[in-house]
């Protein structure tokens, strides 16, 4: 009688340590983000809405919600992650739902006009419907973008914050790109000098072209 007991619990503790991949294969892996940028009024900002997943995602329902009366969508645009899907504007929400080509790349793009003079807007990013390709079903988690709005006499490229543009900006900007430091919301709007909605290394020899005033 013992010796079936201990034989049971045994079993028990197998079945219980076989479930754990099984948990965390359905827990992990798939993330949308949405990156933080700036501006000033009236400018146009570009917001990306990006797929990483360590799983091979068949498709998913994202979406990007925004307030109306701080920014206005002025166009939005599908990008390399996707097959086949529909993109569509709602007045407060940029949605998109369909299939993926690749699960580490942009789902799309945004350009949204800011319409206020101050202020820092949060832009929430959703996603559902997340699906392999034999039908398994995936959680997500999800990083909220922000647009935030620059004082009208801030010099875009001025990530240091003294005033001008300088050797100093591109070095803040390489440092970012490879890790070594955290920009703000406000210095990411200011280094992203070409507004592509990124940062990276070309706004660092931007930024360089002008200190040597090739551009």
């Amino acid at each position: 009688m013992k010796s079936t007991k201990f034989l049971a619990i045994i079993i028990s503790i197998i079945l219980i340590v076989l479930s754990f991949p099984a948990i965390n294969a359905s827990a992990q892996g798939v993330t949308y983000s949405a990156n933080d940028v700036a501006g000033k009024k009236d400018e146009t900002v570009t917001v990306t809405v990006k797929i990483s997943s360590s799983s091979k995602i068949w498709g998913s329902n994202v979406s990007l919600a925004y307030n109306s009366t701080e920014l206005q969508c002025v166009s939005s645009s599908k990008g390399d992650a996707v097959s086949n899907g529909s993109l569509y504007n709602t007045g407060s929400s940029v949605n998109f739902s369909g299939t993926y080509k690749s699960t580490d790349a942009t789902v799309f793009t945004v350009k949204f006009k800011i319409l206020k003079s101050s202020g820092t807007y949060t832009l929430k990013l959703t996603s559902t419907e997340n699906i392999d390709y034999d039908g398994k079903s995936y959680s997500c988690t999800t990083k909220n973008g922000s647009v935030t709005v620059l004082n009208s006499t801030t010099i875009r490229g001025d990530v240091t914050g003294d005033g001008k543009i300088a050797a100093t900006d591109a070095r803040m900007i390489l440092q970012s790109v490879a890790a070594l430091k955290t920009l703000s919301n406000k210095q990411l709007g200011l280094a992203d000098i070409n507004k592509d909605g990124a940062v990276t290394a070309v706004d660092a020899r931007y930024i360089l072209q002008i200190v040597a005033g090739l551009k």
